[in-house]
């Protein structure tokens, strides 16, 4: 086997010569391994941006179905007004009407498996800073949301305690005021949770606009999640004969 010795360099120009075609080489082959990161954390971060997106479109729409145009707000409030107007009656006649219907809040489903998945894999910090902002502070506005609605929920279960009631003292008359009182300050925190949300949503395009996947029993949870908005019943006055208003 023939063995070609490496030619020695004839001159300084030679070597630089051979130097450049070394160093051009190397910079190319560390550009395109650059370009292909970059092409990869690109689409790494599209799809990040995409799924989190979706999953922000979701959040909103299940969202409004309480506090949106055609939600059932207003439906919590008028009653949270029912209920107090059976408490001032009562404290008026001396007699306690119990409500039959007082119904309660389900929660609605907040999801954040995208968001989550995205911080952990790093893949939110391919996004820009701006980017990043935008969606942290959709997913602040939605734990905020998520509290509430867990707080909403001890409040009103408290509540349809109301119905049980066989009689109503003036220290009861206080607490189930102070509940009510609690229950519209929450339902206006979840409101300012949700208009925040939709506020940092459209700075990502995102309008709450999703078409929600419809589960067989959709229609029946539908009818429970609108049973606030049934006229309120009340129960017959419990016949308590020798016995007074606010005494057992």
């Amino acid at each position: 086997m023939d063995i070609h010795k490496p030619k020695p360099w004839h001159g300084v120009r030679e070597f630089l010569k051979e130097y450049l075609i070394i160093v051009i080489g190397v910079l190319t082959a560390l550009g395109a391994e650059a370009v292909v990161e970059r092409l990869h954390e690109n689409r790494l971060s599209d799809e990040a941006k995409a799924a989190v997106r979706a999953e922000i479109n979701v959040n909103l729409t299940n969202l409004a179905r309480r506090a949106g145009p055609n939600g059932t707000e207003s439906c919590i409030a008028r009653r949270l007004d029912e209920l107090e107007a059976l408490l001032d009656r009562a404290d008026a006649t001396g007699v306690w009407t119990p409500p039959a219907n007082v119904d309660t809040l389900g929660r609605l489903e907040i999801q954040t498996q995208r968001w989550d998945a995205a911080m952990a894999a790093g893949r939110a910090s391919l996004l820009s800073s701006d980017e990043q902002r935008a969606f942290g502070r959709v997913y602040v506005d939605f734990a905020r949301a998520a509290e509430v609605q867990r707080q909403q929920s001890d409040v009103w279960i408290r509540l349809r305690g109301l119905a049980a009631l066989r009689r109503l003292s003036p220290e009861m008359s206080d607490a189930a005021r102070t509940e009510i009182s609690q229950a519209r300050d929450l339902d206006v925190a979840f409101q300012a949770a949700f208009a925040n949300a939709n506020v940092y949503a459209a700075q990502l395009a995102v309008k709450g606009d999703a078409t929600l996947f419809r589960f067989p029993d959709e229609a029946l949870r539908a009818a429970r999640a609108h049973a606030i908005c049934e006229p309120l019943r009340t129960l017959p006055p419990p016949n308590l004969k020798g016995q007074t208003h606010g005494h057992s």
